[in-house]
């Protein structure tokens, strides 16, 4: 009897551990998965994170090699502009023009373009024409 007990006690057990190792087989399955899409998400958030945002300076060099330099406005400029700069702001000032309120408003907003501009040549020059046309001024 203790024989047929001890198999007995086999069989069950048997029984038992294939049950378990089959649901262990599919919850190993679905355990790996989600190993993996943590791994994934993980991955995903890092990429986000180490992702690298242009900076200022970055930004300024990008927009300053795509322009186009005038070399011949830069050299101009640094020899010209401080000349052309004192004829316009001594002719285009606002206070020439205290008789007619039309021509003292074209010529505010002109000499405030002239000053903001008193390092460029070549918009100098644009304004100069400007300022003959609509001011009639003779240089």
């Amino acid at each position: 009897m203790n024989n047929s007990l001890f198999q007995d006690s086999l069989k069950v057990a048997e029984k038992v551990i294939t049950k378990t190792s089959e649901n262990n087989d599919t919850s190993n399955l679905w355990m790996w998965i989600a190993i993996g899409e943590f791994t994934m998400i993980i991955g995903f958030i890092i990429a986000i994170r180490l992702k690298r945002k242009p900076n200022a300076k970055k930004q300024f060099k990008d927009k300053s090699l795509a322009q186009e330099v005038d070399f011949n406005n830069i050299i101009n400029s640094s020899f010209h502009s401080i000349e052309l700069y004192d004829i316009l702001k001594v002719k285009c000032h606002p206070d020439r023009f205290p008789t007619d309120p039309k021509l003292n408003e074209i010529a505010d907003k002109l000499f405030q373009e002239i000053t903001r501009s008193k390092t460029n040549v070549k918009r100098l020059q644009e304004l100069k024409i400007e300022a003959q046309h609509k001011l009639n001024i003779n240089f």
